[in-house]
């Protein structure tokens, strides 16, 4: 019985393959030069089985550890393994702490990942408000392993929050009608128009990159006439479908039963 076989470039493509091939040789070389006495095998081998296990990007830097989903997923596993119970109780932290907290498992870690993760949290409070564990961690799932995907979505939504009369492209280009008044950013902008315009705008997408579902993202923003970014990414960062499909955190009722 024949079967669709995927092509090796598009399979090593898909899994970074490469990548960690090329990563594994720099690493080896590197510490051979410390331990001369090192068997190249056995070093290849404890690094893939820590790819596997999701242990390979602790303490590494973040151009490495934001380098593929499985890495991304990894962190985000590690963060909440290492910090869920350091944290629990109702712990309120402040985005500077969550930032620390984060530099600890990736000593380079971008500040403004955590300042987006928390206008999800408080949407329009200030950053200055704390937030607790459960709330950062989803939300911070949602803008890191999602990021080139939201940077799109923030894309369209503030042409149409700018301009309500903008057409839905064909292309690459936004092409408008006579503008209308400015609507404010606050005030939401049409949830269809917003899905129509995010949709032909994911061709932006570097191959490779992340996305939640289609039909997520129009269940989610079936729910309202209008809606605005944080709205959206606060209402992903709910979605239980998106977490399971993600696969590294607990649902979220659970979350909550195990920080009481």
């Amino acid at each position: 019985m024949s079967r669709h076989l995927e092509p090796i470039s598009d399979y090593l493509e898909r899994h970074h393959i490469l990548q960690y091939m090329e990563d594994a040789i720099n690493q080896l070389l590197e510490h051979k030069e410390e331990t001369p006495k090192l068997v190249p095998a056995r070093f290849l081998s404890d690094y893939f089985r820590s790819v596997h296990e999701g242990k390979n990007v602790l303490f590494r830097e973040f151009e490495y550890v934001s380098s593929s989903p499985r890495n991304r997923k990894a962190l985000v596993s590690l963060f909440w393994r290492c910090f869920n119970k350091l944290t629990g109780h109702r712990e309120l932290l402040s985005v500077k702490e969550y930032h620390s907290l984060l530099c600890l498992l990736c000593y380079d870690f971008p500040l403004d990942i955590v300042q987006n993760t928390a206008h999800i949290v408080l949407m329009e409070d200030s950053l200055d408000c704390l937030m607790s564990f459960v709330d950062f961690v989803y939300a911070f799932q949602i803008q890191f392993f999602y990021e080139e995907y939201l940077s799109v979505c923030r894309e369209v939504y503030d042409h149409l929050a700018n301009d309500s009369s903008i057409v839905v492209p064909t292309s690459n280009t936004w092409q408008q009608k006579k503008k209308n008044s400015p609507q404010s950013s606050n005030e939401g902008v049409s949830s269809q128009a917003l899905f129509e315009a995010i949709e032909k705008l994911t061709i932006k997408l570097p191959k490779g990159c992340s996305r939640p579902s289609p039909e997520i993202i129009r269940n989610e923003l079936s729910k309202s006439l209008k809606i605005t970014y944080y709205g959206l990414l606060m209402s992903l960062s709910r979605n239980e479908l998106i977490n399971s499909g993600i696969g590294v955190l607990p649902d979220r009722v659970n979350a909550h039963n195990n920080d009481e």
